[in-house]
């Protein structure tokens, strides 16, 4: 089903209507618009204050607007470009114009100087839900419970657990999450601060001989006489099981609840991780530690946080830890220079104490920006150009800095590691190297050690940009624009998370598609019809469509056509 259409049966789109473009003179303000209205796609009543968003590269900043008592709105005074629109509201899936699955892109909208687009219409549904009980040990329900939806989705071209949404058990131990979209998820239950005594011989024993703890289904009075095994629960996923690796994906339609999701927490012994942390220099540190369980990357926490603050000495304690493999993390340093220290540790039966950790100093990256201009009349300011150095683990830190007047920049505090070389560019310019000592490293992750210094980094940029574009129709003639144009590298070597020479267009609403700025080389394009936003980075999706892709030799600013008939039943 269509999440956002312009009318029309479901999963169609029709066409807007437009008024031809009008001659403008160059001094003229813009007089482009676009305009419609948004819709329950249940029951097709206007949405009133939903929060509509129009965003362009014409548009520095883009321009958001609520919708009136009719639903309706309208964007005016808008330069010729290529527009993206979506809407959202509390308690409705989000969704962009022309967007036929969750998450994924919209289908862009050409605007002509002078050209009003109207009629344009996106349905919002509303938002599915997943509830259910989460039960203790003895079958009783717990509440307090924290509770987690998770999805897996593609960020910085890797596939990732990343959270959805969250709630609290009430006091019947029921919870409800609501606002997700459609896909399949999985839930996690966790209780803070749960370690309580519990193995021994006291007379409030229950089934499995454990003692409930205060406030979660039983009193905790003579807890601890008898019982000195510290327990807790661990975070726990449905169906009941310890590991995501072993979790039950829930399923969830548009704008519909999966119901009864429910699942008992596990109990567990519990332990104590406790150690100092100390500068490189032997000094005590400053700050906190934090074990983030193994896996853990993306997006924000998907599970429980196990921290402590560090004291003047340095020493740290993290109590009610269960069983599993983790990674201490610290970050720190003095006179603004990043430090880091992580250890992997895995908590078993026993406490863990006496840990040190030592902080080490992270590298240094300096160099310079250099353009190679052939058409632009005016050079940017190079303080327009930002240079980063994003680490090949997702979820590790990702220094970046802008270069200076004079073009040269430095990346401190980088982390030991392998880190690919990015940068951002003002509007028109590309990068096409990052030469160091010899070594081209755009395309190649460089690996750094703490404490290293390495200088003369050249970035050299180009706005020599290369484009390709085309339509994609059916067997008439007529505009497709459901499908996704797909570029990736003919050379396998470079099918990776990041790479700069894949990148997808979703055609407007003409049909027509554009890729801009990809790298001299090689390429197979195609199109194609993607379950998850960035599945394409995995290199059996592009092995899987390769065969059938077209092959295509781009140099550096060169632009070429490339046309595309799919055959609609």
């Amino acid at each position: 089903m269509a999440l956002g259409t312009a009318g029309g049966a479901a999963g169609q789109q029709r066409p807007v209507r437009d008024t031809p473009a009008q001659q403008v003179d160059l001094g003229d303000a813009p007089t482009g618009s676009i305009a419609g209205r948004v819709m329950d796609a249940a029951t097709l009543r206007p949405m009133i204050r939903a929060r509509v968003l129009l965003s362009a590269s014409e548009l520095p900043g883009g321009r958001g607007a609520l919708t009136d008592e009719s639903g309706a709105f309208a964007f005016a005074e808008l330069p010729a470009g290529r527009y993206t629109l979506s809407a959202s509201r509390t308690g409705y899936v989000g969704v962009s114009y022309g967007q036929r699955r969750p998450l994924q892109d919209g289908t862009p909208l050409q605007l002509a100087d002078g050209q009003r687009l109207e009629g344009i219409e996106l349905r919002l549904p509303r938002g599915s839900a997943i509830s259910g009980t989460v039960y203790d040990e003895l079958g009783d329900p717990l509440p307090g419970a924290q509770v987690r939806v998770m999805r897996y989705q593609y960020a910085q071209g890797s596939r990732q657990l990343t959270p959805a949404g969250g709630g609290q058990t009430d006091d019947r131990g029921q919870y409800r999450v609501w606002g997700l979209n459609p896909g399949e998820y999985y839930v996690s239950a966790s209780i803070p601060n749960s370690s309580f005594r519990g193995r021994g011989a006291s007379p409030l024993v229950g089934r499995g001989g454990v003692v409930p703890q205060a406030g979660f289904g039983g009193s905790a009075a003579g807890i601890g006489r008898n019982a000195p095994e510290p327990v807790g629960y661990a975070p726990t996923y449905y169906p009941g099981v310890a590991s995501v690796h072993e979790a039950r994906p829930v399923a969830v339609g548009l704008a519909a609840e999966a119901v009864d999701v429910s699942f008992s927490a596990l109990l567990v012994r519990t332990a104590r991780v406790a150690g100092r942390v100390t500068e490189s220099d032997g000094s005590p540190a400053a700050g906190s530690v934090a074990l983030v369980p193994d896996g853990q990357a993306g997006r924000g926490p998907v599970g429980p946080n196990y921290g402590s603050r560090l004291q003047q000495d340095g020493a740290f304690t993290i109590a009610n830890v269960p069983p599993g493999r983790y990674t201490l993390r610290t970050v720190g340093g003095t006179r603004g220079a990043r430090e880091y220290a992580a250890l992997p540790v895995t908590i078993g039966d026993a406490d863990l104490t006496d840990i040190l950790l030592v902080l080490q100093p992270g590298a240094t990256l300096a160099g310079t920006v250099l353009l190679q201009p052939s058409l632009s009349a005016a050079l940017p300011s190079l303080e327009q150009f930002q240079i980063s150095a994003p680490s090949t683990s997702p979820g590790e830190p990702s220094p970046s800095t802008g270069a200076a007047e004079d073009g040269s920049f430095t990346l401190a505090g980088v982390p030991a590691g392998l880190h690919w070389i990015r940068a951002r560019a003002p509007r028109g310019w590309m990068p096409v190297s990052a030469v160091v000592n010899g070594r081209d490293v755009i395309d190649t992750p460089l690996e750094v050690r703490s404490g290293q210094a390495i200088n003369g980094l050249t970035v050299t940029f180009t706005d020599r940009l290369s484009e390709v574009k085309g339509a994609v129709t059916d067997d008439q003639g007529a505009p497709v624009t459901d499908y996704t144009v797909l570029a990736f590298p003919a050379d396998p070597a470079l099918w990776q998370p990041q790479a700069r020479q894949i990148m997808t267009a979703r055609p407007d609403q003409l049909g027509i598609f554009q890729i801009h700025g990809l790298p001299a080389g090689d390429y197979f394009l195609t199109t194609i019809d993607p379950e998850q936003q960035g599945e394409w980075y995995e290199p059996a999706f592009l092995e899987q469509h390769r065969s059938a892709a077209t092959r295509l030799t781009l140099g550096e600013g060169e632009m070429k056509t490339q046309n595309f008939e799919i055959s609609v039943r």
